[in-house]
C-alpha cells in the first residue's frame, strides 16, 4: 500500500519550513521553503510507492552527476531515507522563474539564442548517455540569469533499472515524441528529446503552449514565418520538420541541432549574411532544380506573383528605379489601368506602370550578383499637367478613385474642391517607360553608392547582363 502525504503550510522539513506551494504533479509536489537565511524549492514525494521513489531516487543521481554542466539545475540539500513510512524524502533546488513567464515581451530571436543554450546542454547529456525523456516548458526554469533543465523524474541513463511498464506513455503530453506513446519502455531516449526540444522551442517562439500535433509543417498556420517577422527563417523551418519527424531515426541528433541552431543565430545576428542567404533562398524557391541563366516572364499574373515574393521579406530587395535613385518593395498588385501593375513601396505609395516582361538574370557565381530587370513599355502621359514636360520619366499623381488623377500638389495639401481628399486617395508615380533592377539589399551593388545613378536603365538588357557579369568575375578572382 502506497503512503500518501499531504504537505501543508509552515510544515518543516529536514529544516526547511514550507511557505507556498509553486506546483505540483500527481506523484509529487514542489513548495518555496527557507532555512533560516536560505531560500530554495523543495520537491517533495506524494505518493510514495516502489517505483515513483525509484525514480526519485535516479533524478538526484542525474542532477548531481551532472552538476558540472551548465544548465542543469542545482541541488542544494537532499535526504533519502531507506524507511519512507517515518521520514519523507526530498531534495531543495534554487526557486527559478517559469519558463512562460521568461519569455512574455521576448522576440523570436532572443527566444531561440536562450533555448540554443539549453540545447548545449541536453547536447552534453547525451554525451554521456542521459536522456531527459521530459522536455517541456514547465521543466524549464529561468535561474542565474539563464535558462536551466529541471525535473529529471523520467531520466533514462546505463544501468538505470527501467521501471516504465508496457504499455506506458512516458513524456509531456504536448511535446511528447509519438514513440513515447506507443512503447516508451524501449524508445530511444535521444531522439525522443530532440523532438520535445523542438516542440518546446516551437512554443517558446510562438507563446502557445498547446503545441501543434504531429510533425511540423511550414505550410500549415503554424509556421514560423507568422511569429518572426523581419527575421531570415528557412533554416529553422527546416530544423523543425527534421527534428519532428514521425520516424526516430531521422530526426537529427542533438549536437547536429545545436550547430545548426548557431547557424540561425548567427545569420539573423548579421544582417548582411541574413540578406545574402534570404536571397538564395528565394532563388530556390522560385527555381528548385537550380537557377537558369536567364528566364523571362510576360504575364502580368507571374510578374505579380515573382515580385510579392521578392517583397515577402522587406529587407530582402532594392529596386534601382529608371531615373536614378532607389527603394524597397512591399508588395504588387494589378493597378487600376488596364495592362498596368502597382509596385507598392510604402501603404500610400506606388510605382504604376505597363510591363512589357519580367527577366532574372544568373551567372553562376555569387547569388548576390543575380538580379531581376523589369522593362515598362512606352506609354503617355495622362494629359494631366497639359503642355508641362516631366523632368523625370514619370509623372507624379494622386489618384483619388480607380484611374481618376489630379495633380501632385493636392496630396501635399490634403485637399482637393475645397474637401479633404478621399481616404482610398494614394500617391502615384505612373512611368512612362524605363527598366528597374533589383539586387539583394546587401549586394555589393546596391552598397556602392555609385550604381544610384540609374546606369542600368542607360544600357540595353544584354550591355547591363556583360556590366554584371564582369563585376561577378572580378570580385570572384580578386576574393
Amino acid at each position: 500500500m502506497a503512503k500518501r502525504n499531504n504537505y501543508k503550510q509552515h510544515q518543516v522539513i529536514g529544516g526547511w519550513k514550507l511557505d507556498s506551494r509553486l506546483g505540483k504533479g500527481g506523484n509529487g509536489e514542489v513548495w518555496r521553503a527557507h532555512k533560516n537565511e536560505d531560500v530554495g524549492a523543495i520537491k517533495l514525494l506524494k505518493n510514495i510507492r516502489e517505483n515513483i521513489y525509484k525514480r526519485f531516487k535516479y533524478e538526484i543521481h542525474a542532477i548531481t552527476k551532472n552538476s558540472d554542466i551548465d544548465g542543469i539545475v542545482r541541488i542544494k540539500e537532499y535526504d533519502l531515507p531507506a524507511d519512507t513510512t517515518r521520514t519523507v524524502p526530498w531534495f531543495v533546488m534554487p526557486v527559478g522563474k517559469r519558463f512562460s513567464e521568461w519569455r512574455e515581451e521576448k522576440d523570436a530571436l532572443a527566444v531561440v539564442s536562450e533555448m540554443l543554450l539549453v540545447a548545449k546542454t541536453i547536447d552534453q547529456l547525451h554525451s554521456r548517455n542521459y536522456y531527459h525523456r521530459d522536455i517541456k516548458p514547465a521543466n524549464i526554469l529561468y535561474i542565474d540569469d539563464r535558462l536551466c533543465l529541471a525535473d529529471f523524474g523520467l531520466v533514462k541513463y546505463p544501468g538505470r533499472d527501467d521501471v516504465t511498464e508496457r504499455g506506458k506513455d512516458v513524456g509531456p503530453k504536448f511535446t511528447m515524441a509519438p514513440e513515447m506513446r506507443r512503447y516508451a519502455h524501449e524508445a530511444n531516449g535521444e531522439f525522443a528529446d530532440v523532438y520535445s526540444f523542438a516542440k518546446t522551442l516551437w512554443i517558446g517562439v510562438t507563446g502557445d503552449f498547446k503545441c501543434f500535433d504531429g510533425q511540423y509543417n511550414i505550410f500549415s498556420a503554424v509556421s514560423l514565418n507568422n511569429y518572426c517577422h523581419g527575421l531570415y527563417t528557412k533554416s529553422l523551418n527546416d530544423l523543425l520538420t527534421d527534428c519532428t519527424d514521425h520516424t526516430p531515426e531521422k530526426r537529427p541528433k542533438m549536437a547536429e541541432v545545436v550547430k545548426r541552431l548557431e547557424e540561425w543565430v548567427k545569420i539573423n545576428e548579421d544582417f548582411h549574411e541574413k540578406n545574402l542567404t534570404e536571397w538564395f533562398d528565394l532563388q530556390n524557391k522560385l527555381f528548385p532544380a537550380g537557377a537558369p541563366d536567364s528566364v523571362t516572364w510576360t504575364n502580368l499574373a507571374d510578374i505579380i506573383t515573382i515580385f510579392n515574393e521578392i517583397a515577402n521579406v522587406r529587407s530582402l530587395n532594392h529596386m534601382f528605379l529608371p531615373g536614378g535613385g532607389g527603394n524597397t518593395l512591399i508588395g504588387a498588385d494589378y493597378a487600376n489601368e488596364e495592362g498596368f501593375i502597382s509596385l507598392k513601396i510604402s501603404e500610400k505609395v506606388y510605382d504604376i506602370l505597363k510591363p512589357s516582361k519580367l527577366t532574372y538574370e544568373s551567372f553562376g557565381v555569387d547569388p548576390q550578383w543575380n538580379y531581376f530587370r523589369l522593362e515598362a513599355e512606352s506609354i503617355d502621359p495622362t494629359g494631366i499637367y497639359g503642355d508641362r514636360q516631366p523632368i523625370f520619366p514619370y509623372e507624379e499623381l494622386v489618384e483619388i478613385e480607380p484611374s481618376t488623377y489630379i495633380e501632385r500638389y493636392h496630396w501635399d495639401e490634403n485637399e482637393y474642391n475645397g474637401e479633404e481628399l478621399p481616404p482610398e486617395s494614394h500617391l502615384v508615380c505612373r512611368y512612362f517607360e524605363g527598366a528597374f533592377v533589383i539586387f539583394s539589399t546587401r549586394s555589393i551593388y546596391n552598397r556602392v553608392s555609385a550604381t544610384y545613378d540609374g546606369r542600368h536603365n542607360k544600357m540595353s538588357e544584354k550591355e547591363f547582363r556583360k556590366y554584371i557579369k564582369r563585376s561577378a568575375l572580378h570580385h570572384k578572382t580578386a576574393a
